[in-house]
């Protein structure tokens, strides 16, 4: 492939929330979904997350499973992916609890903002964005990085919908009605060829410890 794969992974309510609209940061799914989470991780060469969900949470998902990780040490990788920040601006708090993870950070961001001193000190690597997602990815692509997980937010999502540059998703269905705005996807400008009966196809079910169920599907191109 010249592009890297991307997996979308989401943990989502039984009524499309990713969460609850009075606990801002909170993860909606259980230790079945976190078990899933990590293992998508650790397939992985890195993530992608956008920077409003990072600002949420103050944090990124890491690996715990020591299997995992010598999972990933066999595979010569490191034992945590890369973690990617896509953001317009460079308002980062370096107190955030991310920044002390033990895990590689790079910026992608729209423009040059690698002269500002708290993202070279902050980001290992800095990257600007090309002219739309096909090149961008070819560019992360170069980098050596050929699967990544893509974390949110909508936003994110919602870009990558809208290119398809979505091959795998990977969601976990939590049994709780949470209601408020929080969807995963919110835009009405999706391309009519993955609203299609055939768009995806599905590979995998599998039910997870506290009644959640994960569902992987496949972007069919055909």
């Amino acid at each position: 492939m010249s592009l890297p794969w991307v997996k979308l992974v989401l943990a989502i309510s039984l009524d499309g929330r990713i969460g609850f609209s009075d606990k801002p940061g909170q993860h909606i799914g259980g230790k079945g979904d976190r078990d899933v989470l990590e293992q998508a991780l650790a397939w992985s060469d890195a993530t992608l997350m956008g920077a409003g969900t990072l600002r949420a949470h103050k944090n990124t998902c890491l690996i715990k499973n020591p299997k995992l990780i010598k999972q990933r040490s066999f595979n010569r990788k490191g034992a945590q992916p890369i973690c990617i920040v896509v953001s317009k601006e460079a308002n980062f708090i370096p107190q955030w609890p991310f920044f002390d993870q033990p895990i590689r950070r790079w910026l992608l961001t729209r423009k040059r903002i690698e002269t500002l001193d708290i993202c070279s000190a902050l980001f290992e690597n800095i990257l600007e964005f090309d002219n739309n997602l096909t090149e961008t990815l070819a560019t992360l692509k170069k980098k050596g990085l050929s699967k990544i997980v893509l974390l949110g937010g909508p936003d994110l999502v919602e870009s990558f919908l809208i290119e398809d540059k979505i091959n795998e998703l990977q969601i976990t269905i939590i049994p709780k009605v949470l209601g408020g705005e929080k969807l995963w996807v919110n835009s009405n400008n999706l391309p009519n060829n993955l609203t299609k009966s055939n768009s995806w196809i599905l590979k995998k079910t599998e039910y997870l410890e506290g009644n959640e169920l994960m569902l992987q599907y496949i972007r069919n191109y055909a």
